[in-house]
């Protein structure tokens, strides 16, 4: 008997140790799921074993760099479909010490919101995208998967009188592009999204929902341009909407350097951040093929929009800005909605449902994107050199983006985003190709920087700026992602917030000391230098 009560107990024993051993075993993402409720791992989390899987995580990739066979896969996908999966996903992350990506549209252009180097889950944001409009406010609760497209269309169906300034792209997501600034062709009139958010919700690193209130001004503030990813997820964003006229202007008025485009671009240079803040006029420069040999040249787009009538806008340019002619057949007048449409390059005449597609599957191109910020008139001698080296590199071109206006009324510290008052305007660089070689694409990265490199006399400096929105991993980045470098923070962070970094950091530590929301270009946690003193250090004192 005393036998069998030995070899009972030693059979207990090796199971305890045996269960012991395999909950050891268990892999981080494994307890990461255990620790999820049944019902968010049964019905909005994704893992490899899905089917789903793939289609999940590529219909939200707007960049194929970030799309190929060797790309780090996340180890799962959680499509949120409330604030409480949200709370909860945090939580299991956070308590697991698993990164998260937190992604809205897709649009980040260095992938940070869906790739990391180091194992990750990704919180997609997709399905919480209600847009609320209160008309008796004039304000609108907009979810941080809403696109901007959705934004735009439900505003319109309330009223055509009022509008919110932010972005071209209307399948951008509104998480990510307000929390980094966000502007558009009504920011020389109303600044920046930013600059008409009022409120906002946000899960913190405890998994708290808090609002404007309850998280405190200085977390709001670091919030609205300071990217939200550093300091929590952004649920939603309480927008102030602005008034527009019930028509607006738009046009597309092109000119070869054959035709002088290059002095309409220095005039422009010296009049676009002085002219009425109703008027924005963009200047995009592109490399086109002409004639049976297809030769390539510099075609220069100007494209605007005036908060007016035609005949006032004739005035109007005609006294600052004769050198563009500008002619009434050039213009079109419509519903401020349906100019959305025209900055996204479609045809006048498509249906505002338009606003509301989103691409099945992104466009199979390779990207990539850097920005300058300029505060001198580019010699005109240097912009026929630009035009010579886009032709070299054929698939590059750019945007330049008045400023003036409402935007040097603003100041640089009101916000985390500082690049007000002294800027003549803002370029982004894109470089675009659809070649799947891996020499190909190093063709077209190396010839990005070095045109960025070509462009130091004629921009910023101390610090050359960037716009946090038009991500670019060559300006600084920590690697591994989960190793946060104070000094290649201080680099990028200096470029992207200038004087603002310094404050971001202090409500970074407050809200987060132990640095969970981190990624290749987050805010960093404040360090904290010990000094001890020797004995002999002492006695001097």
């Amino acid at each position: 008997m005393d036998t069998i009560w030995k070899l009972c107990f030693l059979m207990a024993t090796l199971t305890i140790v045996l269960s012991n051993s395999t909950t050891t075993a268990k892999s981080p993402i494994q307890h990461f799921i255990n620790c999820l409720s049944h019902s968010l791992v049964s019905e909005v989390t994704y893992t490899p074993n899905n089917t789903s899987f793939s289609t999940i995580l590529n219909i939200k990739i707007q960049n194929k760099r970030f799309k190929t066979a060797t790309t780090p896969k996340p180890l799962a996908i959680i499509t949120v479909k409330d604030d409480s999966h949200v709370q909860e996903t945090v939580k299991c992350a956070k308590s697991n010490n698993i990164q998260i990506r937190i992604r809205s549209g897709g649009h980040d252009y260095e992938g940070c919101s869906y790739v990391s180097d180091v194992p990750f889950v990704i919180l997609d944001m997709f399905h919480l995208n209600s847009v609320d409009v209160n008309l008796q406010e004039s304000t609108a609760w907009v979810e941080s998967g809403a696109t901007l497209g959705k934004i735009y269309y439900t505003i319109a169906k309330k009223s055509n009188k009022l509008a919110f300034p932010s972005g071209v792209c209307f399948t951008v997501g509104a998480g990510g592009h307000f929390s980094g600034g966000g502007y558009g062709n009504l920011m020389r009139k109303f600044g920046l999204s930013i600059d008409n958010i009022i409120d906002a919700k946000i899960v913190d690193v405890k998994g708290n929902i808090l609002d404007r209130k309850s998280m405190g001004e200085d977390l709001f503030w670091a919030i609205r341009g300071g990217g939200g990813a550093s300091f929590g997820v952004i649920l939603s964003w309480k927008l102030q909407l602005v008034p527009v006229t019930p028509q607006v202007i738009v046009f597309d008025v092109k000119r070869y350097v054959s035709e002088g485009a290059t002095d309409i671009v220095y005039k422009w240079q010296l009049i676009a951040p002085k002219l009425h803040k109703d008027l924005f006029i963009r200047v995009q420069p592109n490399v086109v093929q002409i004639g049976q040999e297809g030769k390539k040249v510099v075609q220069v787009s100007f494209i605007g929009q005036f908060l007016g009538k035609i005949e006032r806008l004739l005035v109007l340019l005609s006294k600052k800005f004769p050198e563009l002619g500008l002619n009434k057949s050039d213009c079109f007048s419509m519903p401020w909605i349906n100019s959305t449409l025209f900055w996204h390059d479609k045809p006048i005449g498509t249906p505002l449902e338009a606003l509301l597609d989103e691409p099945k599957d992104p466009q199979p191109l390779y990207k990539k994107y850097k920005s300058d910020y300029v505060k001198k008139p580019i010699p005109k001698e240097a912009i026929e050199s630009i035009w010579k080296l886009m032709i070299e590199g054929e698939d590059l071109f750019m945007q330049w983006n008045p400023y003036g206006g409402r935007m040097k009324e603003i100041l640089p510290s009101e916000t985390p985003f500082p690049h007000r008052a002294g800027n003549l305007f803002l370029i982004l660089y894109i470089n675009i190709w659809s070649n799947e070689s891996s020499e190909v694409s190093e063709l077209h990265m190396n010839f990005s920087r070095s045109f960025y490199e070509f462009m130091t006399p004629y921009v910023s400096n101390s610090p050359r700026e960037a716009f946090l929105n038009y991500r670019d991993a060559d300006i600084g980045a920590n690697h591994p992602s989960n190793v946060t470098r104070f000094g290649i923070a201080k680099t990028y962070g200096s470029k992207f917030f200038k004087g603002n970094f310094e404050r971001l950091v202090s409500v970074k530590t407050k809200v987060d000391p132990e640095n969970f929301f981190r990624y290749e270009q987050s805010i960093p946690t404040k360090i904290i230098v010990k000094v001890i003193l020797n004995d002999q250090n002492k006695s001097h004192m």
